[in-house]
């Protein structure tokens, strides 16, 4: 099923009320962790819960707790494995530390990036498995076994439990964005005049849900293999929506007097048509409409050509007065301003063309035999 198909009742409900789902399901994971405990009483048990809190906290997603459970569950083999050789095979007190402070250090050198949890992890876990370099070995392993325990935990009751999808978050997100900006460019084609409007409200809010849509990419990649293909072209629709966003900024720098009103709105009869595009793209990313909707083929090209017959009807016969070429140059550079949305408006969509036909086979057949 496609990432914009419209959401199941279920999943619409645990969306609308993820904070309260993710607490219950926080609160349950360490229920279990404490039946558990009660039943069998395994030493050093609190590593458990302190882990299941760690990952669980701060990610609600599915893919966010699967990706923080296994680095975090990779980074302590690896640093309880490396503790433990170090006190099971070393008498000397200063060859342990020395060798211990080469391996934190190392780490820290190393530790960039996507995974840079699991260096974190492995790092504080050599120490707390050395020690004072004495060389008990069940403390560390049974240390071991419950963070394993808690990222068990974690990763079941996140699959299982009223499951948080990242990919629910991400549409709203990216849908949330395009919204903002249609209602941006409707907001200025219907203000009057040399207006003062101030859009900062609405284009924070879009760039926000920008950044967010960037804080799910490894999420996305655990929930969906299909948005695994294509995490490029999903940095890529971040770029897209971010010009976009630069592009709308622009608009309040657009002036002009009250004489110049008719010749305005004729450019901005054509910059109409984008926002029809944009709110109709918003509602099927979000869910509303079943099927992506169509853009005229070379939108940009065929707004160009409008946009030029426009600006040529206001051109004088006679030789232009300096008003009159101040005029044009302002008419000139609006109408280019709003070929460029065209363009980046194009350029949106068919990105998220390629994500709907990623996910349907038929869509792909159909759409190769259309364009051939």
């Amino acid at each position: 099923m496609s990432v914009f198909a419209p959401a199941s009742p279920f999943a619409d409900f645990i969306y609308r009320h993820f904070r309260a789902i993710h607490a219950l399901k926080l609160g349950l994971a360490l229920l279990i962790a404490v039946t558990i405990n009660a039943i069998w009483s395994p030493p050093h048990f609190i590593w458990s819960m302190v882990t299941i809190v760690i990952i669980m906290m701060s990610l609600p997603q599915v893919g966010g707790a699967i990706e923080k459970s296994l680095q975090r569950a990779v980074g302590t083999c690896l640093g309880s494995a490396y503790g433990v050789m170090l006190v099971a095979t070393i008498d000397s007190y200063w060859l342990i530390m020395g060798l211990l402070i080469l391996a934190v250090s190392l780490i820290c050198f190393i530790s960039a990036g996507r995974y840079s949890y699991a260096y974190l992890v492995a790092g504080f876990t050599i120490i707390i498995v050395v020690g004072d370099a004495n060389h008990d070995t069940s403390e560390a392993l049974w240390r071991t076994a419950n963070i394993l325990l808690g990222c068990i935990i974690a990763i079941l009751v996140s699959l299982f439990i009223f499951p948080i999808k990242a990919k629910q978050d991400w549409r709203s997100q990216l849908a949330n964005a395009i919204d903002s900006m249609a209602k941006v460019l409707t907001q200025h084609l219907h203000a009057p005049a040399n207006h003062d409007l101030d859009f900062r409200a609405e284009l924070e809010a879009a760039m926000k849900a920008v950044l967010t849509q960037k804080k799910l990419f490894f999420s996305l990649e655990w929930e969906s293999q299909t948005l695994k293909k294509h995490k490029i072209l999903l940095a890529e629709l971040v770029n897209k929506q971010v010009r976009l966003i630069t592009l709308l900024e622009l608009l309040p720098l657009s002036r002009w007097q009250a004489a110049d009103k008719e010749a305005y709105h004729q450019i901005n009869r054509v910059a109409a048509e984008l926002t029809a595009h944009l709110q109709r793209l918003s509602e099927f990313v979000a869910g509303k409409t079943a099927f992506l909707p169509t853009l005229p083929t070379a939108l940009g090209q065929e707004l160009q050509l409008r946009l030029q017959l426009s600006l040529a009807a206001q051109t004088p016969n006679s030789a232009p007065l300096a008003n009159e070429v101040a005029q044009g140059f302002a008419l000139t550079g609006y109408g280019w301003l709003i070929y460029q949305l065209a363009i980046a408006v194009e350029a949106l969509y068919a990105d998220i063309e390629i994500i709907e036909i990623a996910y349907s086979g038929q869509t792909v057949l159909h759409k190769t035999a259309k364009r051939s």
